[in-house]
């Protein structure tokens, strides 16, 4: 048996995380004064209403000595192990977990693998449902761990942000840009850099029409030969802005020829990316190239 393991960046809900037998490893974020572990000590709700109030967080890693310790009880009882981690353009939970599969794998040759999921939120955790549907078909830990390595690279997230505040505070906008698009009405588009890993400032816009049509552009743009395959799951989510949500989905639908029931809007942003994006983010995940797991509509 393969025991997978992700971390507290893939958002991936309680319910769906036992559905498909997937292990959160906890990843801390401090007000400064306090420490809790997201998801379990705070809810998220209460999470971007302190936000709002001004309380600013901190995000920290998986700690060697979590993961060394679950790891060893999933190989002590005969199972092999998979981590998807969060980004190692965002955290250093992938540098540690490939210490910790170095230091067991004397014990456990060939038990151990560790992926860099190269995402973060929905996108960390879709690579660890699909590794989930995998591992119950019956396909091998090495077998899983090259599939995950070859569409990482294909599967997308692109977020927006309602105020530059929070990636100012995080060092990823300057003062003066941060003042600039406050006094011009500016808001901005991020990605997920496949290659880095890293957050990445992509554009900024004006209003709602400007924002859907440079989303359209970046959908097409890393989309297959510059078509997007509205046969797909698509998800669009939230930290704490349902209308944003509802206008993206909106627009999937009318502009993008998508049907309502591929569009998935049930996940949230949590604690550990929205510490660094504020309340009013939204994502939207998609495949550039998806395959026959992406058109499943689970």
């Amino acid at each position: 048996m393969i025991k997978l393991f992700t971390d507290d960046g893939a958002d991936i809900n309680f319910t769906t995380a036992e559905r498909y037998g997937i292990v959160q490893l906890p990843i801390a974020v401090s007000d400064g004064e306090n420490e809790f572990e997201t998801g379990r000590a705070m809810d998220i709700s209460n999470f971007y209403d302190n936000m709002r109030a001004g309380t600013v967080y901190s995000t920290s890693r998986v700690m060697p000595g979590v993961m060394e310790e679950a790891f060893r009880k999933a190989l002590e009882e005969g199972d092999e192990v998979l981590y998807i981690s969060l980004s190692s353009g965002l955290s250093g939970s992938y540098e540690g977990a490939v210490m910790v599969k170095n230091a067991l794998e004397k014990e456990y040759p060939g038990k151990i693998d560790v992926v860099d999921s190269k995402a973060a939120t929905f996108g960390e955790g879709l690579l660890a449902l699909k590794a989930a549907i995998l591992r119950d078909r019956g396909e091998s830990l090495a077998a899983i761990a090259a599939y995950l390595n070859k569409i990482k690279t294909t599967s997308h997230e692109c977020f927006t942000v309602g105020t530059l505040e929070y990636l100012h505070r995080g060092g990823r906008v300057s003062k003066k840009a941060k003042i600039a698009g406050g006094v011009l009405q500016l808001s901005p588009m991020l990605e997920l850099e496949k290659e880095k890993g890293t957050l990445e400032l992509l554009d900024v816009y004006r209003g709602q029409k400007a924002f859907l049509k440079k989303l359209k552009k970046y959908i097409l743009e890393h989309s297959k030969d510059g078509k997007f395959n509205p046969n797909q799951r698509v998800y669009v989510y939230s930290g704490d802005w349902p209308e944003r949500v509802a206008l993206v989905k909106d627009f999937l639908i009318k502009d993008m020829g998508m049907k309502e029931e591929n569009i998935d809007t049930s996940q949230r942003l949590g604690c550990v990316i929205g510490a660094h994006t504020g309340p009013e983010v939204c994502v939207v995940t998609f495949g550039g190239d998806p395959d026959e797991l992406s058109l499943m509509n689970e």
